[in-house]
């Protein structure tokens, strides 16, 4: 049997170890998710879910950003989320909730450039999609701006999964502007879109969006069919290749391109044109609006004349012969043939470990119990792990986590700075309820993502609990720094107050700081120490922060 009918006979155990995995790493934010069980009910409470948005006071001025720019063309400008639910009604905001709420640890294994390279995909597509449903649909660009904001997210599925293999065949990729889905079949027997969509309709996100982004990409069929979500993945196929070209420089997409924007809706050449003439800006003004600097100088009009021109010389006979052409591609292949096969190997590897030694990325937010699933052997008899408790408010700290603290212990002591670690729990134990949970941890959630900066770990070590790695902090830089965060929730206290929630949310904080790590220094003890720490800040009353140095 071949290396290709190996790896076809085993895609389907691969699918479902994969999506197994990513079941039990990856969870929506506690906002996300509240806001997909607000609007799942026909008649949606607009006052509901504005309160469950402010909560993020971040996300909230993202939103507004978003809503003010050149995408939605309003003729004012909205200054606040009540502005923005009477001017664009309910499914627009929880669109832009569920666009701009992934979970942060999928981002968390993946390598600055193809970070980048994700990101300018991810932003023509979305702005494409959108612009592509307005124009040429004459339908609301919504649904299809976030489908084309979620369709990768297998990449980074993947990433996190199969991390140097997937890695080298990413950058190959990204290099010679190769297909990356044909090459995830030969490796996987399925590509990211398919996992995606499996996580998508873990998320609960709409059926429609999920069928749609799941849909296989093949003209010939996609043209003719009738179901609900056909339209949208015809919009999405057109978006996608439309990135393909202008984000990633991909020239020989674009005869796909037209064959498919002609077959699905009479897109010609001089309509392209258009619509691509049109669609930058929209895209550097989103990439802004989300603080990523992820742009190149690259012109998409420059790329798409460019591509015009290659596809007319070869149909003139300008270009390299047909032949040559042919074996261009076939070269292509030879160069990514070792890829391809090391990522197969490592697929056999992935199936034959036992679950608890697959790998493990520290979730941020959803679960009960976070890495509780995949806990490994060696993090269940650790002395700084406990379980999470019937009320989730243990400690539970995982293997991922711990290694990650390793690596900032020993670039501590390479740079010889201080470092900290800083544990926050907030609520009321003996309030159990499952609103006032939720309430809890989306304060901290936001506060604690609106303080990290970079070089910082935050880690979800309960629904109410939160622990950061502060490199380069000394105690009382630390001591300030939680203090910062305390005063930010006690903010939205506040405002929660003014609107009717008259809930207490007592914060708690507990510091442990090394001047200097020295050789061997147990990282261990930061997090035992920082634990004794809280539970005396928690002992002495709301908003207490206590912190030791360790000698």
């Amino acid at each position: 049997m071949n290396a290709n009918t190996q790896i076809d006979a085993s895609s389907t155990e691969a699918m479902e170890a994969i999506v197994r995995r990513a079941r039990s790493l990856y969870s929506l934010p506690a906002i996300a998710a509240e806001v997909i069980e607000l609007t799942s009910s026909p008649r949606v409470d607009a006052r509901a879910l504005k309160d469950c948005i402010e909560v993020d006071p971040a996300l909230t001025a993202k939103i507004l950003r978003v809503v003010n720019s050149s995408l939605f063309g309003l003729s004012r400008e909205v200054s606040d989320l009540n502005q923005a639910i009477a001017l664009l009604g309910t499914k627009p905001l929880k669109l832009l909730v569920l666009g701009f709420s992934l979970p942060e640890n999928l981002f968390r294994t993946v390598a600055q450039e193809q970070l980048d390279w994700y990101w300018r995909t991810t932003l023509a597509r979305a702005v494409a999609a959108r612009e592509i449903s307005e124009q040429l649909w004459k339908r609301s660009g919504d649904d299809a701006f976030l489908a084309g904001l979620l369709q990768d997210i297998g990449i980074l599925v993947l990433l996190g999964d199969f991390k140097e293999p997937y890695s080298q065949l990413l950058k190959s990729v990204i290099d010679q502007s190769a297909d990356l889905r044909r090459l995830e079949i030969d490796s996987f027997g399925f590509d990211h879109a398919t996992l995606s969509a499996v996580l998508l309709e873990h998320w609960n996100m709409p059926e429609q969006l999920v069928r749609a982004v799941a849909e296989p990409r093949r003209c010939q069929s996609l043209r003719h069919k009738q179901t609900a979500e056909a339209e949208l993945a015809r919009i999405l196929h057109i978006a996608e290749l439309l990135a393909e070209l202008v984000a990633q420089g991909r020239l020989s997409v674009l005869a796909d391109l037209l064959e498919a924007g002609e077959a699905y809706c009479g897109l010609d050449k001089a309509m392209l044109n258009s619509l691509v003439s049109t669609l930058q800006p929209k895209v550097q003004q989103l990439a802004e609006v989300l603080s990523l600097d992820v742009l190149d100088d690259t012109d998409y009009v420059t790329i798409i004349e460019k591509a015009h021109a290659q596809m007319s010389g070869l149909a003139e006979g300008l270009a390299a012969p047909l032949s040559r052409l042919a074996a261009s591609e076939d070269q292509l292949g030879a160069d990514l043939l070792s890829d391809v096969t090391l990522l197969r190997n490592a697929v056999d590897r992935f199936l034959k470990l036992p679950p608890s030694e697959t790998p493990e990325i520290a979730t941020l937010t959803g679960s009960t119990c976070p890495g509780a699933a995949l806990q490994s052997e060696k993090s269940r008899h650790n002395p700084a792990t406990e379980s999470c408790s019937p009320n989730d408010h243990a400690f539970q700290i995982d293997a991922s986590f711990t290694g990650q603290l390793t690596l900032a212990v020993g670039r501590s002591r390479s740079l010889r700075q201080p470092l900290s670690v800083l544990m926050l729990a907030v609520g009321v134990d003996s309030n159990e309820s499952a609103s006032y949970e939720k309430r809890a941890s989306q304060m901290l959630d936001a506060a604690c993502r609106a303080s990290v900066k970079q070089g910082m770990i935050l880690e979800a070590v309960s629904s109410r609990q939160r622990a950061i790695v502060l490199p380069g902090f000394d105690r009382q830089e630390a001591y300030r720094y939680a203090n910062s965060i305390i005063a930010s929730i006690e903010k939205t206290r506040e405002r929660l107050a003014a609107s009717g929630v008259a809930d207490e949310f007592p914060v708690g904080a507990g510091i442990a700081t090394v001047s200097l790590p020295v050789k061997n220094f147990p990282p261990l003890d930061l997090i035992e120490t920082a634990k004794r720490c809280l539970s005396a800040a928690r002992s002495s009353g709301s908003n207490v922060v206590k912190s030791l140095e360790i000698y």
